[in-house]
C-alpha cells in the first residue's frame, strides 16, 4: 500500500536504494518534519525485499517492521540491546526464506521459545538457549526474561548476523533510526551517533538508515568520527504542488471502498484543490496537510457534502481553516511587537534561519535577538535545534502551528 501512495519520490528512492545496495556508508536522510521520509524508507526497504523474495538478486535486505528512535535518555548499550532484540526476532520471521535461499541461518526454535512464550519447555538433560552456555533444567520454565540480556545474548546474536551475512555485499536486516531531532541539540546527536558507531553501525549484517530534520542528521555525519561510517545525506524536500493532484488520487483509489449503486458512491470531503490548499498553508507539511484533512473530513457530516459543488466544499474547506487559525492566534501568548517582527521576517525568508543571520533581522548579535525567538519558541511558533560548532546552520524553523498562526496574520493584514 505503502509503495501505491508514494507520489513523486521516484528518483529520492532510486538514489536511496542504490546507497543501500552499493554503499559502504550507511545512508542518511535529511528533510523538513512531515516531509515523508519515514515513507520513503519504508517503500525502499519493502521494494528489496520484494526483489529478493522473487529472485531477482541474491542480496537479502530485510527491514525490520518498525523504526528505532533515539532520546537523550538513551546510552549506547541499552540501544544496542533494543536493536539485538528486534534482530533475533527478525531471524525468526525471516528464518524459512533465509533458509531456502542458501543464507547460514541460527536454529531458531529456543529462541523463538524465550522470545515470544511466557513459559519455555527444556528438553532432556538441559539446553543451551542461545548456543554459548546458560543450560536450563529439565521441565517447564516460566520465561522471566532476566538471564539473558547480557554479552551471552548479543555475543549469539552477532555470530548469527556474521554467518549469515558474511560480506556487505550479501545484505542484511535494514535498520532506520527515524526523527533524530528528538535529541535536540547537534551535539547530543553526535556524541550518541559517535557511541553507536562501534556498537551497531559497524556489527556485520545491519545496514542503518538515519533520518531527522534542522540539520540534526547532517552536523552527526559531518563528524570526524563518523566519516566513512554515515554517507552524505539525501536533502528530502516537501513534494512539488504539481504532485497534489496524483497523491489524492492515488489514496482515493488505494482506499474506496466497492460500491453496488451509485448512489453509495462516497464523496471525498477533501479533493486534489482542497489538499493543496491546506498543503499551502501548513508550508506543504505532507504529515500535517493529511492531518488538517482528517479533521475537517469528520468536522463536515457526509449528508451535507453530498449536497455540494466541488466549489461549495473548496470554500467551506477554506472557511474551516481560517477558522482554525483564529483560535490558534487567540490562544497564543507571551509574544510581543517584536517578537511578531521578527516571526513575520522569519515567514518572508521561507520559515527557516540560523543564528548568524540576526543581522538581518536587526539586531547585533544573536544574544540580542534570542530573547524574542525564546517567547516565540514558547508559544510553539518557532522550534531550535542548536549546532554548537557552527552558527550557520540553519537551525530555527517555523513549527506546523506557527505557519496556521501566519495563514490568520496573513489574513488579517490583507
Amino acid at each position: 500500500m505503502g509503495e501505491k501512495l508514494l507520489v513523486g519520490r521516484t528518483c529520492e528512492l532510486a538514489s536511496l536504494i542504490k546507497y543501500i545496495k552499493e554503499s559502504d556508508t550507511h545512508p542518511t536522510l535529511e528533510g523538513p518534519n512531515g516531509v515523508g521520509k519515514t515513507s520513503l524508507v519504508a517503500v525502499a526497504g519493502f521494494k528489496l525485499k520484494t526483489e529478493f523474495v522473487a529472485g531477482l538478486t541474491n542480496q537479502a535486505f530485510l527491514p525490520l517492521p518498525e523504526p528505532f528512535q533515539l532520546t537523550a535518555e538513551d546510552t549506547a548499550e541499552t540501544f544496542k540491546r533494543r536493536v539485538f532484540y528486534k534482530v533475533a526476532q527478525a531471524f525468526i520471521e525471516n528464518h524459512t526464506l533465509l533458509q531456502a535461499r542458501g543464507f547460514k541461518v541460527p536454529d531458531v526454535e529456543n529462541i523463538n521459545l524465550w522470545l515470544n512464550s511466557p513459559t519455555f519447555g527444556t528438553l532432556g538433560g538441559g539446553v543451551s538457549i542461545f548456543g554459548v552456555g546458560g543450560n536450563v533444567a529439565v521441565g517447564t520454565s516460566t520465561n522471566s526474561s532476566a538471564g539473558f540480556t547480557e554479552a551471552g545474548f548479543v555475543a549469539t546474536v552477532t555470530l548469527w548476523l556474521k554467518e549469515c551475512f558474511p560480506e556487505r555485499s550479501s545484505g542484511g536486516f535494514l535498520c532506520n533510526i527515524d526523527n533524530l531531532e528528538l535529541l535536540e541539540t547537534s551535539k547530543n546527536a553526535r556524541k550518541l551517533i559517535e557511541a553507536l558507531r562501534d556498537e551497531v553501525l559497524s556489527v556485520n549484517g545491519l545496514r542503518w538508515i538515519l533520518c531527522g530534520a534542522r540539520g540534526i542528521v547532517r552536523a552527526a555525519a559531518s563528524s570526524q568520527r563518523m566519516q566513512g561510517v554515515l554517507s552524505e545525506p539525501l536533502d528530502i524536500d516537501p513534494i512539488g504542488h504539481d504532485c497534489i493532484k496524483a497523491l489524492i488520487s492515488a489514496r482515493l483509489q488505494v482506499f474506496a471502498q466497492p460500491q453496488t449503486t451509485v448512489s453509495l458512491v462516497p464523496t471525498a470531503p477533501v479533493d486534489e484543490l482542497g489538499f493543496d490548499l491546506v498543503y499551502r498553508i501548513g508550508n506543504n507539511n505532507l504529515r500535517n496537510a493529511m492531518k488538517y484533512s482528517e479533521d475537517f473530513s469528520i468536522f463536515v457530516p457526509e449528508s451535507d457534502l453530498k449536497t455540494m459543488t466541488p466549489k461549495e466544499r473548496y470554500a467551506l474547506l477554506e472557511s474551516w481553516m481560517d477558522e482554525i487559525a483564529e483560535k490558534y492566534f487567540l490562544a497564543t501568548s507571551g509574544v510581543g511587537p517584536k517578537a511578531w517582527t521578527v516571526f513575520d521576517k522569519l515567514v518572508d525568508r521561507g520559515g527557516s534561519m540560523s543564528p548568524s543571520e540576526h543581522g538581518v533581522y536587526g539586531f547585533e548579535s544573536y544574544p540580542a535577538l534570542r530573547a524574542h525567538i525564546r517567547d516565540l519558541e514558547e508559544a510553539n511558533l518557532v522550534e531550535s535545534a542548536v549546532d554548537e560548532t557552527d552558527d550557520r546552520r540553519k537551525t530555527i524553523n517555523i513549527t506546523s502551528r506557527g505557519w496556521i498562526v501566519n495563514r490568520h496574520r496573513q489574513k488579517s493584514v490583507s
